[in-house]
């Protein structure tokens, strides 16, 4: 039996645990002595990587172009926003030095409140 995500609530709960994720690799991250940069660069991956494969787990092909659409439209990349785009979203804002990284961190395991209520999760 195939126990993979189906159905798009389905597959947005199983993003959502990858995500979940983030904050205690974070803490291990920071134990281990990594940068402030490391861990937003590894935090960023998982989700940008969450976000790709569920993608492609999903079923009907106009969904997954309008999600590509909207990001080609907000980041100006169909896959999500680049590591580097973040970073000068987030110094055009006035976040400076580590904060900047800091902040990468801390957005990596926010999502859409919205997107989730909307799927009932």
């Amino acid at each position: 039996m195939n126990d993979a995500p189906r159905t798009n609530a389905e597959i947005r709960k199983w993003y959502l645990e990858q995500v979940a994720r983030i904050p205690e690799l974070n803490r291990q991250w920071l134990a281990q002595g990594l940068s402030a940069r490391e861990r937003a660069e590894a935090a960023w991956r998982i989700r940008h990587e969450a976000r790709l494969v569920a993608r492609a787990m999903m079923i009907d092909p106009a969904e997954v172009a309008l999600l590509q659409a909207r990001d080609l439209a907000e980041y100006g990349n169909p896959d999500g926003p680049t590591f580097e785009f973040l970073v000068e979203k987030l110094k055009d804002a006035g976040l400076e030095g580590d904060g900047v990284y800091e902040a990468i961190v801390e957005g990596s395991y926010r999502t859409s409140a919205g997107v989730n209520r909307k799927l009932r999760l």
